[in-house]
């Protein structure tokens, strides 16, 4: 019986995305004895999925149903990974996520996720070295490529290009070096210099001599490769701080992948170049200006740069060379999983799950909505009215706009009467909209849904308990009893 392999990640074009799931979702898939199976954290098989897998890996989440999930699989004796991409406390304030992750909660509930799933795989040895105290193992699988590109020589003669591309996260590591780039290429003759950021961005060069920067907007990651193959020069800066310290390589690999020469920060995270083999290192922006200036006399050397960073990516990046030692890891925790745990199994849902853990997989996926890209390999994105409109109305929760979010939850439901996650999050904006008892309602129907989802049995608890203290204080004020010393209690 093939090996079913669960990656539970949201769907895209970003480098994430595709680094961390797409790409090795897919390679993994042309291995022997293996079934694949990727799909949206939000998309309603994933429960049934995820426990009937023999190996889960979750990509970073902040559901609260993750925990319970790893604690159900547990009881089955299955093994759970959950893949940490970033080191969230340290997270930048420039950073889109910092408004997510800068929240206590969010930190303590994937504190406990990386404490309780069974390994945690990052992509970089600073990652690491900083979750290692928090999990119980660590497994580093560094970014790769599916396929790089023959080697393009770039022209000998004409201006030379030196660019940078990257996300909004990057915008201090930018602006640190955009004065004194602005400043050199002033006293540049044949250089132009390019960005492919958010627009915000653009302000840090507003002093660029006319006609020598170019700014292009942000897209997807083939129309960032395909900048690239245009590029001479990419540039790496990175700050000295913890969160870029856990970063990847990735972009040493984007550059040399497209024959561009790397020009990347001295530090931890780029451990691996070989400061003038396969890239340059610059330690300060003095450094930074010195080297560009050799790379821009010297063509040959700049060819010579490139060519040896791109051999190194063919020889030692590549995808297919690295995904059989983690599928070999995967197995190795699926030979070793935590003893199935029978006698904590509840009376009431301990047959439910066992038969969740059991289930057909090849039912699951004749269901509609999934996705077949290869023989063994099936996707499995967000598809349908009920999971589109879930998905608005959480965007309305993350708005705080209460009203949008109850009437797409409603939508959500009525198209999926069988789900009980429109209904937890209907009856979560019913409560906020004052209206509690509709919401109790919405709650003990999803709970009867489904026996093994403890999302609504705890907003059941929660709404008694405020339902509780609300009618304490209300006898209180009638009637404000002084609480009795042990002294005045009369003798039994």
């Amino acid at each position: 019986m093939p090996l079913r392999l669960a990656l539970v990640g949201s769907f895209g074009n970003s480098g994430d995305q595709r680094y961390r799931l797409h790409q090795p979702a897919a390679a993994l898939a042309q291995l022997e004895d293996v079934e694949v199976y990727e799909i949206h954290p939000q998309a309603r098989p994933r429960d049934a999925l995820a426990l009937a897998a023999d190996v889960l890996v979750v990509l970073m989440g902040m559901d609260v149903e993750l925990l319970r999930l790893v604690h159900q699989r547990r009881l089955l004796g299955k093994p759970t990974v959950l893949e940490v991409n970033d080191w969230l406390p340290g997270v930048q304030r420039c950073n889109p996520v910092h408004a997510n992750w800068n929240d206590s909660r969010a930190w303590q509930l994937l504190s406990q996720l990386i404490h309780s799933c069974d390994s945690v795989q990052v992509s970089s040895q600073g990652l690491a070295e900083r979750l290692a105290p928090m999990a119980t193992r660590i497994q580093v699988m560094a970014n790769q490529l599916p396929d790089v590109p023959p080697f393009q020589a770039r022209p000998a003669k004409g201006p030379v290009r030196i660019g940078w591309g990257g996300s909004a996260g990057h915008f201090d590591d930018i602006a640190a070096i955009a004065p004194a780039l602005v400043g050199w290429l002033g006293q540049q003759s044949d250089v132009q210099l390019e960005v492919m950021a958010d627009p915000q961005f653009q302000n840090l060069f507003a002093q660029a001599p006319p006609g020598r920067f170019r700014f292009l907007a942000a897209g997807s990651l083939d129309h960032y490769f395909a900048w690239l193959e245009g590029l001479d020069i990419g540039l790496a800066p990175l700050l000295p701080n913890d969160y870029n310290n856990c970063r990847s390589d990735v972009k040493f690999l984007e550059y040399a992948s497209r024959s561009v020469v790397p020009l990347l920060q001295r530090c931890s995270t780029y451990a691996s170049v070989h400061d003038g083999e396969t890239g340059l290192l610059f330690s300060d922006i003095d450094d930074l200006l010195s080297q560009l200036d050799g790379l821009v006399a010297d063509p040959d050397h700049r060819q010579r740069l490139a060519q040896a960073a791109h051999g190194h990516v063919v020889a030692e990046r590549r995808i297919e060379q690295h995904v059989p030692d983690q599928l070999a890891f995967y197995r190795q925790l699926l030979d070793q999983p935590p003893a199935p745990q029978r006698d904590a199994l509840a009376p009431s849902w301990g047959p439910v799950l066992e038969q969740a853990g059991a289930a057909d997989l090849a039912h699951l996926r004749s269901q509609p909505g999934w996705q077949q890209p290869s023989a063994r390999h099936w996707r499995r994105n967000l598809s349908g009215t009920a999971e589109l409109h879930l998905e608005a109305g959480l965007e309305g929760i993350k708005q705080n706009d209460w009203s949008l979010a109850l009437e797409h939850f409603r939508q959500a439901a009525a198209a999926a009467p069988t789900d009980p996650y429109p209904l937890v999050f209907l009856g979560q904006a019913l409560e906020r909209l004052e209206r509690q008892a509709l919401a109790q309602q919405a709650y003990e129907r999803a709970a009867q849904l489904d026996p093994l989802c403890s999302r609504p049995l705890r907003a059941l608890a929660s709404l008694h308990q405020r339902n509780a203290n609300r009618w304490a204080a209300a006898a209180a004020s009638l009637n404000p009893l002084a609480p009795l010393a042990p002294s005045q209690f009369p003798a039994p």
